[in-house]
Parts: structure tokens; sequence; C-alpha cells
């Protein structure tokens, strides 16, 4: 691998996720490998690789600042941190305001949407999270069938 952050961005996550698993009972480093996929750039797939680090994987913020990425990088992987408590809106605020972090959270949604994702959900999560995705995708400036390049239901 050419870029060192993304090589540190790859063994970060794959600790941090290590015997996770999603929604859907995937292991959950598969999301992020798939969100990484979707980006391009260095900066953009370090990030993807650990936006969900802190949210859903067991990482500490000092073991992630011990691995001294830039600071555009932190930056934007604490832009897409949801904190507890926060509303969608104000989390969304927080992405919008970085390019980085906007672009990792649009290839997020983009996957969190994929139809056999969602197909493996029970019809209340399901419903749940698609009114999620779609108010997210709402502050982000667009529409969650836009993101998907698809009607999504």
């Amino acid at each position: 691998m050419a870029n060192d952050d993304l090589e540190r961005a790859v063994a970060v996550a794959a600790r941090a996720f290590d015997g996770r698993v999603d929604r859907q009972g995937q292991p959950y480093i598969a999301h992020a490998i798939r969100v990484t996929l979707d980006v391009e750039g260095d900066d953009e797939q370090a990030v993807a690789m650990l936006h969900d680090v802190f949210e859903w994987g067991t990482v500490t913020l000092r073991e992630f600042h011990a691995q001294k990425f830039p600071k555009r990088i932190i930056d934007a992987v604490d832009a897409l941190t949801k904190r507890q408590g926060e509303s969608i809106a104000e989390h969304v605020a927080r992405v919008r305001a970085s390019e980085l972090a906007t672009t990792v959270k649009i290839a997020d949604l983009r996957d969190n949407a994929l139809e056999w994702r969602l197909d493996a959900l029970d019809g209340e999560t399901r419903a749940k999270l698609l009114a999620m995705y779609r108010e997210t995708a709402e502050h982000l400036g667009t529409s969650l069938d836009e993101i998907c390049g698809r009607a999504v239901e």
C-alpha cells in the first residue's frame, strides 16, 4: 500500500472492528471496506476506513491519536462521529463543514441503503433506518434516491 495514512487506517479499523458484526450479521469491517472502495483519493479512503471506529468499533481516542494521522483526517473522522444525544441536523451540519467528511458520508449512506442490506432487516428496523438515512440525505442537500441512483423503498 503506497499511502501510509491509509495503511494505518486499515490497521486501526481492523483492530476496532475485530469480531464486530453489523445489523445484518456481517463482519463490520466489510462495511468500512465497501465505503472505502466507493470513494477516490487517499485522504477520502483513509477517512472512509475510519469513519465508524468510534461509534461501532472499540478504538479509544488515545489509540486513534497515537497513530498520528494528519489533522485533516482526524477532523473528518471527528465530524463523522455522531455524539450521544445529538440530532441528525446537528450531526450533518458538522459533516457539511468538511468536504472530506461529506464525501465519505454520502458513500456511507449509499452502502447503508444497499438493497441486500435493507432486505436483511425486520420491517420496523428497516423503516426506522430508512427514515434516518432520508433525513440525513436531506440535510446534506440531496435525497437518498439521488445518492443511491435508484428509488429506495
